[in-house]
């Protein structure tokens, strides 16, 4: 008789952070820039791919390359995207997202050419000049604009171009709209294949941020008993192994283990997760430190 296959987990996209720290200090980001910088070996990646490629309960949609911290900053960003693209063929679409403040015509090149990539996208907040450099201190928008116009020009001109996007973070008495931004945002969104609007969250509550969130607070009541869908379908590799339950985990507060030690598929299974997810669906999320301060986020 064949060996039963394994059972197929909920995770249905992981987050891998190559780089801990960030280059910028935005206005609604709770990263706690005071942490141990940590960059994730080449080694420690090749470990976590080879689970997910060999496990076949993970069914994902995709893999993010970010969490906290910018991944461009990762010391030798090329041997981490080499692993990736070794496996390209075994692994669901693979996407980075960069705040293109170190987005150099070198690294443009080498996510172009490195064959890991499926999509690229920028965090490019505010809609104005001044917004986006009050949201994104110290970046200055004559520097990041030129850096992805240039990525933009050399992905139209690449063998194999990448799918391109924009999170742009407004002020929430701003449309979700792009009509009122300045040209140069509505000239450069125009040139970009997604293109997502949204108002700022509280990441996970941790930090007051001064941000009025009253538009995740309603979705969230309306859907009382509802599991979040981060906590439900995601998982986050941070740089050192540590594994942690949702992409607003900014600074690893919802660790349930290593994967030097357990596996991938034992952190999801594991008994420090299922509790929160009972809690959490019996309307308990406030017994959780993790998820007690943050809106939720639900579908």
């Amino acid at each position: 008789m064949l060996p039963m296959s394994p059972a197929p987990l909920p995770t249905r996209w992981i987050n891998l952070e190559f780089a801990s720290a960030c280059n910028l200090r935005c206005k609604w980001c709770s990263l706690d820039h005071a942490k141990p910088k940590q960059v994730m070996s080449p080694e420690l990646l090749e470990r976590v791919v080879r689970e997910l490629v060999e496990d076949p309960g993970f069914q994902l949609d995709r893999i993010e390359l970010h969490n906290g911290g910018e991944t461009l900053m990762h010391p030798d960003l090329g041997a981490m995207l080499a692993v990736l693209a070794r496996h390209r063929d075994a692994l669901p679409p693979v996407h980075l997202l960069t705040n293109a403040g170190l987005l150099t015509e070198e690294k443009a090149r080498l996510l172009l050419d490195s064959g890991a990539l499926e999509l690229v996208r920028f965090s490019l907040d505010g809609g104005t000049r001044a917004a986006f450099e009050e949201l994104r201190a110290p970046a200055r928008w004559d520097k990041v604009h030129a850096n992805v116009s240039r990525f933009l020009e050399l992905n139209a001109q690449a063998a194999a171009p990448v799918r391109t996007g924009v999170i742009c973070l407004v002020d929430p008495a701003q449309s979700l709209e792009t009509g009122w931004m300045e040209p140069e945002f509505q000239e450069l969104f125009g040139r970009i294949d997604q293109v997502n609007v949204r108002w700022p969250h509280n990441w996970d509550g941790s930090v007051e941020l001064g941000i009025d969130d009253a538009s995740y607070r309603a979705h969230a009541a309306r859907r009382a008993n509802r599991v979040c869908y981060f906590l439900e379908l995601d998982l986050v590799v941070l740089p050192e192994g540590d594994v942690t339950v949702c992409c607003a985990d900014l600074n690893g507060r919802g660790v349930l283990g290593n994967v030097r030690e357990r596996s991938l598929r034992a952190l999801v299974e594991g008994r420090e997760r299922a509790r929160m997810l009972e809690l959490f669906a019996a309307g308990r999320k406030d017994e959780l430190e993790l998820c007690r301060g943050c809106t939720g986020y639900y579908r």
